[in-house]
């Protein structure tokens, strides 16, 4: 199927080829039911403008588009600052959206569409729907996801190894002697915490203990939550109380700590923790915190650059219906690093044999 043009637009919409090219640059001349009606007849038919062709006839500076879920987010910072170390030495400029729970996808996009600013996007996706990104994409305006909490999405993707991750978290706090380790648990609707879980049950496992359910707690990245569950880990009898805490990210590990404080106990001397993500505030928290680093800066500069290589040269042809399917665009992972800072220490002496344990420990067949 060949591609739509804007002439095309005109004649499905019944306007003519001026009032959408109006409508496509956001203009005040367009009454607003007539603009509405225009942008449904390029979603029912899947159009999308050439970007590139617009801002060359425009002159203007060619431009990517950056989602972001909020520019408070931790991450948000650092993968910016990757992506601009990319975007700066290939002439593009960085414009930033973003899109909080209370504003979707679909909106943003009708946005994108209208200003026909944008060569592409760069997605730091949260929990909204991402459907309406996979249609763009598939549509011919390239989109790249980046720290992707849904594995399966038909996206291009960069992501941490969470799994791996979670091992090396588990492998350090096994090393330390820890038996007897709790997780506080992230969203579990989201990939990455699935990867979490599944890596710190897979660590028991291989060590020869088996994980006790009643040692796993929800957080779900909510402060209140995360303190409520802990504080439970800590009312625990001293020989059935973790003597470690595998927290799903910084954040988490923080609750964690305040609850600790609040029973009376001291990190890491009663009990360690460590985190996940490697925020800048890990360093300076009393005690810094053991974390794991996911490469945030690297993330971005490797989004930019498949971001880029989809966009090609900037000329109206760089768009082709013979693109590669969606599901076979890359999907790198990227790896994670173990930061040992004070937060954690070897196992109270307090604590016999029996009580380090998770529950049964189980004989190897090695």
């Amino acid at each position: 199927m060949a591609k739509l043009t804007i002439r095309d637009i005109a004649a499905l919409s019944g306007v003519s080829k001026s009032t959408v090219s109006l409508v496509l640059n956001n203009s005040p001349k367009v009454d607003p039911a007539t603009r509405r009606h225009v942008l449904a007849v390029m979603r029912r038919n899947r159009y999308v403008p050439s970007f590139a062709a617009t801002a060359l006839a425009k002159g203007s500076t060619r431009l990517i588009g950056m989602v972001v879920p909020g520019l408070s987010w931790h991450m948000v910072a650092s993968i910016n600052i990757g992506v601009a170390a990319v975007t700066e030495r290939s002439g593009f400029d960085i414009i930033l959206y973003t899109a909080t729970n209370d504003r979707d996808y679909g909106s943003l996009i009708d946005r994108i569409l209208t200003s026909s600013m944008v060569s592409g996007l760069l997605v730091v996706s949260h929990e909204q729907p991402l459907e309406p990104l996979v249609q763009l994409h598939s549509d011919g305006l390239p989109v790249v996801l980046v720290n992707t909490i849904d594995a399966d999405v038909a996206l291009p993707s960069v992501t941490a190894d969470n799994y791996d991750g979670a091992l090396t978290a588990m492998d350090h706090l096994l090393q330390l002697g820890h038996e007897r380790i709790a997780c506080v648990q992230g969203r579990m609707v989201y990939r990455c915490c699935q990867d979490r879980y599944r890596g710190y049950l897979d660590a028991l496992r291989s060590a020869g203990i088996q994980p006790d359910p009643e040692l796993t707690k929800p957080g779900d990245f909510l402060p209140e939550q995360i303190r409520a569950r802990s504080a439970e880990l800590f009312a625990l009898p001293p020989d059935q109380r973790p003597t470690a805490v595998f927290a799903h990210s910084d954040v988490t590990a923080y609750g964690v700590m305040t609850a600790a404080a609040e029973a009376g106990l001291r990190v890491p001397e009663d009990v360690s923790v460590i985190g996940f993500d490697d925020i800048e505030s890990a360093a300076q928290i009393r005690p810094p915190l053991t974390t794991i680093q996911q490469p945030f800066v690297d993330m971005g500069k490797r989004a930019a650059e498949l971001l880029l290589d989809a966009i090609g040269p900037a000329d109206p042809d760089a768009v082709s219906d013979d693109q590669e399917p969606v599901d076979e665009r890359p999907r790198l992972v990227m790896p994670t690093s173990l930061i040992v800072r004070a937060s954690c220490g070897p196992v109270p002496v307090t604590r016999s044999p029996r009580g380090r344990s998770q529950t049964s420990k189980t004989t190897s067949k090695a």
